[in-house]
């Protein structure tokens, strides 16, 4: 079992930072977003290694229903 997180900053629409939350805290062992900038919609997605594959899935199909831009991560690549 992994210890160290991985993070993905993304930039979203700021109305959509509550809904990606929900989710998030619905798959509670995927990742914890964190807000890091409200005003700009910059969340930060803090993944478990062991949830990578299934935390990329879950954002690809978020991507399908809300406009993101990926900063920071492997997705930004």
């Amino acid at each position: 079992m992994h210890t160290d997180s991985i993070q993905w900053q993304i930039e979203v629409d700021k109305k959509d930072i509550a809904y990606i939350v929900s989710i998030f805290e619905g798959y509670e062992e995927l990742a914890v977003v964190r807000t890091l900038d409200p005003a700009r919609g910059i969340i930060e997605l803090m993944i478990s290694p062991d949830y990578i594959d299934d935390t990329r899935s879950l954002v690809n199909a978020l991507s399908k229903e809300i406009p993101f831009r990926p900063l920071t991560g492997e997705m930004a690549e």
